[in-house]
């Protein structure tokens, strides 16, 4: 006599992301959703995705005018080396403000 189990064998492993939305959002998410002639859960992947890809390429892409980099450029030529003050702020921010924050770096 075998047993049967009753969860789903999983095919796709996906995460999942639980929130709540104010009724209001809900509803405009959802109106767009119908719009777009997507499903509400289709609609927010690919908001969600297209959304962290634009905050992601702004992140990686610096625009600089030209005056920003000729002071850039001649800050990297420079051959001081830091004061006790920014190694100390450079050493806080390392420590307090990025602990969590991890960069992947594509080819």
């Amino acid at each position: 006599m075998s047993t049967v189990s009753s969860k789903k064998p999983q095919t796709n492993e996906k995460d999942r992301m639980h929130f709540r939305l104010d009724p209001k959002i809900k509803a405009r998410v959802a109106r767009a959703a119908a719009i777009t002639g997507q499903g509400l859960t289709d609609f927010a992947v690919s908001t969600l995705s297209e959304k962290a890809d634009q905050i992601l390429a702004r992140h990686d892409e610096i625009l600089l005018t030209s005056d920003e980099n000729s002071f850039f450029l001649n800050a990297l030529a420079d051959d001081r080396k830091p004061s006790k003050r920014s190694r100390a702020a450079a050493k806080r921010y390392r420590l307090d403000h990025r602990k969590s924050v991890r960069y992947h770096v594509g080819n």
